[in-house]
């Protein structure tokens, strides 16, 4: 039995896997790895089950120390002159 319902959009089957979700809170960049996420397998739309997102929010404002932390590059984008 599936853990989740056809998808919204698509009509397409949800499967759930685990999957790195990035998250902005309190203007500063998160990233949650092995996140259960539903993603549907025909159009890729991704769900998270609300107990799901309720976790993640209990995660950040708990500010425990992160499993690790990484530098990410940024760039400005610049659109290119024809």
């Amino acid at each position: 039995m599936n853990q989740y319902n056809d998808c919204y959009y698509c009509g397409g089957t949800v499967k759930e896997t685990n999957s790195s979700r990035e998250i902005w809170w309190k203007e500063t960049l998160y990233i949650l790895e092995k996140v259960p996420i539903g993603v549907c397998l025909q159009c890729g739309e991704k769900v998270l089950k609300p107990e799901v997102a309720k976790e993640i929010d209990l995660i950040l404002k708990e500010k425990n120390k992160p499993h690790k932390i990484i530098e990410v590059p940024v760039y400005e984008y610049e659109r290119a002159v024809a």
